[in-house]
């Protein structure tokens, strides 16, 4: 080997590796499952017995007759019969719902708040009221 060649310093040759840097981690990118609360049965539809009637967060509907109120406060049924929402006699301000056989007479069957809780009706309702709101507009 010359000596021009030996005291000269040797390359090593080297490697390159992928120039990606690792990525972080997130606390987010996650969600609950949607609860699905609300009235299942309206006003004067059949419900079996243990049908679910409504569920809820809190009373905002109390049991009444032949009805239970589970340990989530849904209410269902205990009779197969009817649906009847009422106002509640024993505290101004809420509602109650009862179930009572499909042929009986039912204290609420014909009464205001049970109509209000009729599907059909309960939606037609607010639809009248845009309408009217509409046409008092123009």
């Amino acid at each position: 080997m010359s000596p021009l060649l030996a005291s000269r310093p040797r390359l090593m040759p080297q490697v390159q590796c992928a120039h990606k840097k690792g990525s972080g981690s997130t606390k987010n990118g996650r969600d609950s499952n949607a609860q699905r609360m609300g009235v299942k049965v309206y006003g004067n539809q059949a419900v079996k017995a243990g049908g679910i009637i409504i569920r809820q967060r809190g009373t905002s509907f109390h049991p009444g007759n032949n009805v239970g109120l589970g340990k989530d406060y849904t209410i269902y049924s205990l009779i197969e019969g009817k649906v009847c929402f009422e106002d509640n006699t024993h505290k101004r301000g809420t509602k109650r719902v009862s179930v009572y056989p499909a042929g009986d007479d039912a204290p609420g069957n014909g009464s205001k708040q049970n109509a209000e809780f009729v599907k059909g009706k309960y939606f037609a309702k607010r639809e009248a009221a845009r309408q009217a709101a509409a046409a008092s507009a123009e």
